[in-house]
């Protein structure tokens, strides 16, 4: 009798640990990965995001030929800004140094925008 206690505790151990295998495999597959979200190929491509507070930030996002920055919070998505063609090339540039998916900070970003808005 007590070897059938032992035999029922290792065999509800061997399928918790099927199960959490299991769970980290799906997810490693079908979750996101690298800096960027979207799949490959998609139109739509998050570069970085800075988180200003609890869910509040500011994204850069293209959106096919379309760079934007969009201020996010848990109730509403707004456009700050739509980045100009030189802008979007700094960051496309800057991935191709890297060979990764990386950006200018966002202090260049914002230094630059602050530019464009004294300007006008």
């Amino acid at each position: 009798m007590m070897g059938e206690g032992w035999l029922s505790f290792v065999w509800m151990l061997l399928c918790v640990a099927a199960v959490l295998f299991l769970a980290y495999w799906f997810t490693k597959r079908v979750g996101m990965s690298g800096r960027t979200w979207g799949a490959p190929g998609s139109h739509m491509l998050v570069w970085d995001k800075m988180l200003l507070g609890q869910d509040k930030a500011v994204v850069v996002a293209q959106v096919g030929e379309r760079w934007l920055v969009l201020g996010v919070t848990g109730s509403q998505i707004q456009l700050l800004t739509e980045l100009s063609a030189e802008q979007a090339q700094l960051w496309q540039q800057s991935k191709q140094q890297d060979g990764q998916n990386s950006a200018p900070g966002f202090a260049e970003l914002l230094g630059s925008l602050r530019k464009k808005n004294d300007g006008r």
